[in-house]
């Protein structure tokens, strides 16, 4: 039987968390699916862990590192299924993901995405809490959506693919408002029910090295910028000023937030809550 959703694990040196992630998918109570772990030039040992996860829904695929992207893209040009939910290897699924999900595509099949709110565990623990809604505007100025969402594979193979030249971050932004400028009518659902679990690390993430360093945030909003430079002039004739706009005042709420008049006026209210 044809799976009806392909599930992406892309894996680069995290073979301690892949039986977990891997455990999550089996358990699914959907169970119409086939699961792509690709090894992105590993150096520990998710080969070998991968091998023994292996079956006739299971596969794995090796690949000289490419990046978060390139992985993902390869797992996406292999699979079978309709439908792509790219699922990273130290995060987990909730047993009925699936199953919701499915459901609205079944409800209509015109919906582009389906996505969800997400529980954080390990180093910390925490519910996120999306929009509902949100419109393309909104979406160019900052992610809206988790990577493990929904969408049908028919706009990857129309040339709507994951960006391999943002290996700092952000690809999953940029394949966002890829695949909804293009497809503004259609609609995007977030379903009451928290598709996966995202493992928050102790050490250093990518996400908190890249909004840590202005450096590499600047580097990716004006990649994406230039790779949509018409899409941001429609919504935002001056979109640089705005930036420079938005950082100034970043920087002066830190600078206001890190004053010692502040964190005392702070304390004091408080004290007296």
């Amino acid at each position: 039987m044809t799976p009806k959703v392909s599930i992406i694990v892309p894996c680069f040196n995290h073979a301690k968390y892949l039986n977990e992630c891997v455990e999550s998918v089996r358990n699914q109570s959907y169970t119409n699916w086939e699961c792509i772990i690709v090894d992105d030039g590993s150096t520990d040992d998710t080969e070998a862990v991968s091998r023994t996860l292996e079956s006739d829904r299971i596969r794995y695929i090796h690949q000289e590192n490419r990046g978060l992207s390139g992985a993902r893209n390869t797992g996406i040009k292999n699979a079978s299924g309709e439908y792509i939910l790219p699922l990273d290897a130290d995060d987990t699924l909730n047993p009925l993901a699936l199953e919701k999900m499915i459901a609205v595509l079944d409800q209509d099949p015109d919906t582009l995405i389906v996505f969800s709110d997400t529980v954080t565990f390990g180093h910390t623990s925490k519910k996120s809490n999306l929009q509902e809604k949100f419109t393309l505007k909104e979406l160019l100025l900052g992610n809206k959506l988790y990577c493990t969402s929904l969408f049908p594979k028919k706009y990857f193979d129309e040339g709507i693919v994951y960006d391999e030249k943002l290996r700092h971050g952000f690809e999953d932004w940029e394949f966002w408002i890829q695949l909804i400028s293009t497809h503004r009518k259609q609609p995007i659902t977030k379903i009451d029910y928290p598709v996966f679990n995202y493992r928050s690390h102790p050490e250093t993430s990518m996400i908190k090295e890249i909004t840590g360093n202005t450096d590499k945030k600047e580097f990716i909003y004006h990649a994406v910028y230039e790779k949509h430079k018409a899409l941001f002039h429609e919504f935002f004739p001056s979109y640089i000023s705005l930036l420079n706009r938005k950082t100034f005042y970043e920087k002066k709420l830190e600078s206001i937030y890190s004053s010692k008049p502040y964190r005392i006026y702070n304390f004091l209210i408080n004290l007296f809550r």
